[in-house]
């Protein structure tokens, strides 16, 4: 089977680098040159994979093998400027939550539609942007972002792995489980009003809630993965005081021993999904 080529705008993508870093350096390696504003391969560029694609609606175009990506001229690029979606990628979180956690440390606020660099932001190398197409504004990073100490200890926190019975969530929670620590920073994220260990309470029936939306009238439960008596006994008391009193709710189950960032983002889609049955839209 033959291997599969690219743009080079989407090799760049894939590199996670500035497209226009990419042909100033591919042209400067002798790749490829431009003639008639047009981009034509070299024999160098030939001998290293390149081949024209003709697409019906975007005409002819240089398209690469995917394995140039490891190509040691590929090495060269300059650091290039990290988008949100960028940094998600790198360390495996949805983009939507690397931009609630920017503006949690104060680097970047809310716009009406988008984000704008702060003060602090652009202390450490923020820049700001706006979309050509849809003119929201948005901002980039350099890639010692990744290594910032104060965004690692975010990630750590929103992802669990900073969890112990002594250290707090972003708003300030004790908690005494792991699952209920990241549940409990992705609300606080997400800008969803919410009590913890909530006591529900109807006539002479009372339950305790791992959480409580009062503005929506829902509950949110966490279950792990041992199904003992005295669990599934509690679940169903529970199942049955909201059915019998009119509270929406919601159940979570963890594997407590792997929680890990692909759980958070499964937690975030499911959520996000739940909670718009509900009536709450979360951006």
């Amino acid at each position: 089977m033959s291997e599969k080529h690219i743009s080079t705008t989407a090799l760049a993508r894939l590199l996670q680098k500035e497209s226009k870093e990419l042909f100033i350096l591919l042209a400067q390696g002798g790749w490829m040159v431009k003639v008639d504003n047009h981009w034509q391969l070299t024999e160098k560029g030939k001998f290293e994979g390149g081949i024209y694609i003709n697409h019906p609606k975007y005409g002819e175009y240089i398209a690469w093998p995917e394995s140039v990506q490891d190509h040691p001229l590929l090495k060269l690029l300059p650091e290039a400027p990290l988008s949100a979606t960028h940094i998600a990628g790198k360390v495996d979180l949805p983009a939507r939550l690397i931009n609630l956690l920017l503006a949690e440390c104060g680097w970047i606020k809310k716009h009406i539609r988008g984000w704008l660099l702060t003060p602090r932001g652009k202390i450490l190398g923020g820049e700001q942007h706006t979309s050509e197409q849809s003119g929201i504004p948005f901002v980039t990073w350099p890639e010692t972002m990744l290594d910032n100490p104060v965004f690692q200890a975010a990630i750590a926190q929103l992802t669990g792995v900073a969890f112990t019975h002594s250290n707090k969530t972003l708003s300030g929670q004790l908690l005494n489980l792991q699952s209920a620590f990241v549940v409990e920073n992705w609300l606080y994220l997400a800008g969803v009003h919410h009590a913890c260990n909530y006591h529900l309470q109807s006539g002479n029936e009372k339950v305790i809630v791992d959480f409580f939306l009062p503005d929506l009238q829902v509950a949110i439960d966490i279950w792990g993965n041992e199904d003992n008596a005295a669990a599934l006994t509690t679940k169903l008391i529970k199942q049955d005081f909201y059915k019998k009193h009119g509270y929406e709710f919601i159940e979570l189950r963890f594997d407590t021993m792997k929680l890990q960032s692909e759980n958070v983002a499964q937690l975030d889609e499911f959520l996000a999904k739940q909670l718009f049955g509900c009536g709450l839209a979360i951006y």
